[in-house]
This record gives C-alpha cells, structure tokens and sequence, in this order.
C-alpha cells in the first residue's frame, strides 16, 4: 500500500487554490507590511517627544507595570540614573523590540509615541549593556513600562553613588571619610592626645570637602535630585 507524503498532499492542495506566483505577492505584502511597522516603530523611538499620551485600554493594563513620575524620579535619584526621551538614547535595542512594540499596539488597538527611558547616563552619551527600562506617558504623569532589558544592577551601585544624591550627602561622606583618616591617624600615632586627633580631624574635613567639591564640579558633574531627568551632559 502506497504511503502518504503528507507534505507533497499539502502541496497538492494548495497548488489548486492558489498560484506560486500569487502566494509570493501574498507573502512578500506580509513582509512589507511587517517592515513598514518596524521602520515606523524605530522612527518613532528616535523621533523628539511632543508629549502627548498614549491611550491605552484600561481593562488591559497591567497594574503592576503603572507608575508615577514621582517613583520613577525616586529610583533614579537613588541609583543615579535618568528618565529621558528615547531619541536621546544611544544604547541598543533588544532585537525583539519591534515585535514586543507591535503586540501591545495590537493589544490596546493603538499606536504608541513619546516613548522615555529610564537607564544610567551614559546610555544616553555611549553603547553599554546596562540596565535601561522603556516607558510611555499614560496621563497624569503616569507611565506604562514597556519593556526592560540589559544587565541587573549590583546591589552596591545605590551606595556606591549615594555620596553623590545631593549636597548633604557629599558633606556627610566628607566628614565620614574624615573621620576614618583621623582614627587611621591614632592607630598609627599612638601618641596623639584627643585634642590632637580633634585637630587632625577638622584639617581633614576641610581638606576632603574642598577635594571632593572642587573634584566633583570640575569634571562638571551635578548632584542626582537636579539632574534625574536632565537632557544637558554634566552628570
């Protein structure tokens, strides 16, 4: 008995509904149309914001992907990141941004625009593999996140660039580390009285702040609570 060929009677059937020829137009439409949406998706990734939202149905919305500008203001100024428009970003896109865009278009019938970044400053100067998170203003000043991709961060970043959230925090790790180069200043002279070790540390304290200050805004840096969502360099 003759075995079947389940691929050549595919074939067969669908040469009878439908020509070579006709089921390339077919899919070469698919193909532009699905490129038309990519092309239109990045164009609108590196377009400048006009601020409008986006409308997206509210039975639909995922609560936990909700937020304010206040707590998004909160987790940059703790980890020293910023909230920015996409087109000033200059790290890469996961591959599958476009089809990830496409389905939740398709899923609130919509299309999305004025898209903001979260991500450390440097993704918006240089490429790197960092942490960044794709949002889009819903009203309110309420954003929808997108999508989030890259690296996780290291739990020692939020102390790392605590110094550096305002100006009490500088005075304060000034001081810390004052405090530090005095007792190091004991350990190493025993000999020192108190009053000695007091005036090693006010000629540390004076010394570290103006080192550390004068450091900070040379290379033309600001502290995190000014500069969360700023679009100038100095960072």
């Amino acid at each position: 008995m003759r075995k079947v060929n389940l691929f050549e009677e595919l074939l067969s059937e669908r040469n009878k509904e439908i020509s070579s020829d006709e089921l390339k137009s077919i899919v070469k439409k698919i193909w532009s149309n699905h490129d038309s949406k990519k092309d239109k998706i990045r164009i609108s990734l590196n377009k400048k914001n006009d601020y409008k939202n986006n409308q997206l149905k509210f039975d639909k919305m995922e609560s936990k992907n909700i937020f304010h500008k206040d707590t998004i203001k909160k987790i940059c100024v703790r980890y020293r990141l910023r909230f920015l428009d996409s087109n000033l970003f200059k790290g890469e896109y996961p591959k599958n941004i476009t089809r990830i865009i496409t389905d939740l278009e398709s899923k609130h019938d919509t299309s999305l625009s004025n898209f903001k970044i979260m991500a450390p400053s440097k993704l918006f100067k240089i490429k790197s593999p960092d942490d960044p998170i794709l949002f889009v203003p819903i009203g309110n000043d309420y954003f929808y996140l997108v999508h989030k991709w890259g690296k996780e961060f290291n739990k020692l970043r939020k102390l790392m660039v605590l110094p550096f959230k305002n100006i009490d925090n500088l005075t304060i790790f000034s001081i810390l580390v004052s405090i530090f180069f005095a007792l190091v200043g004991k350990l190493v002279m025993p000999s020192l009285t108190s009053s000695e070790v007091f005036i090693l540390f006010l000629f540390l304290v004076k010394g570290f702040i103006f080192i550390f200050f004068y450091m900070f805004f040379l290379t033309r840096r600001n502290f995190s609570e000014s500069n969360w969502n700023s679009k100038f360099d100095s960072f």
